[in-house]
């Protein structure tokens, strides 16, 4: 975990019950909804510290949803924090995984507007170039369809072996990636 524990023990600051309703806003900011003000808190925490405090967990919960993360596990992560608070995040984690894994994979998904809809390849063997009398070299011409926000349009690319491989490659990382945040 990133973040220091003391920036995790500025919660106690607060008691038991307020810690779990801030925690609930924060996961609520985290998904796009309106967040805890700090003028609701400023009695409490500075301004440096409330800031402190609300990346601290809204990155402890990202962190904790993103991998999964056992009720150990988080635990562990909070190693110096009284009982009671770490129950007290371990039951807000637990209860709002499934808003901010959605979050989570909106905003993956945000990150491009543009979807592949149609593809089409050839396989071609190129003979010669004007530098070399005899290449030989087998190329992968690659038409996609892609679908973005201004309308459809087509991409070509032209891979070689070796590029082809690293892009497979990058696929089935991607496609990895997809299905662990998914389940």
């Amino acid at each position: 975990m990133a973040a220091p524990m003391e920036n995790f023990e500025l919660l106690k600051k607060i008691e038991i019950k307020s810690a779990a309703n801030l925690l609930h806003r924060l996961v609520d900011g985290t998904c796009h909804r309106p967040r805890p003000s700090y003028d609701e808190f400023s009695k409490v925490w500075s301004l440096q510290d409330w800031w402190t405090l609300t990346d601290a967990y809204t990155d402890l919960f990202k962190e904790a949803v993103k991998n999964t993360w056992t009720k150990d596990m988080l635990l562990e992560n909070l190693e110096g924090l009284d009982a009671d608070y770490k129950s007290v995040i371990f039951d807000v984690i637990d209860s709002r995984r499934a808003d901010i894994r959605g979050q989570l994979l909106c905003d993956s998904h945000a990150i491009s507007q543009a979807n592949m809809t149609d593809f089409d390849w050839k396989l071609k063997l190129v003979m010669s170039s004007d530098k070399i009398s005899s290449v030989q070299e087998p190329v992968l011409a690659l038409d996609m369809e892609v679908q973005t926000t201004d309308g459809r349009k087509t991409v070509s690319v032209e891979l070689n072996k070796e590029q082809l491989s690293n892009m497979i490659n990058s696929l089935e990382g991607a496609n990895k990636a997809l299905v662990q945040l998914k389940s």
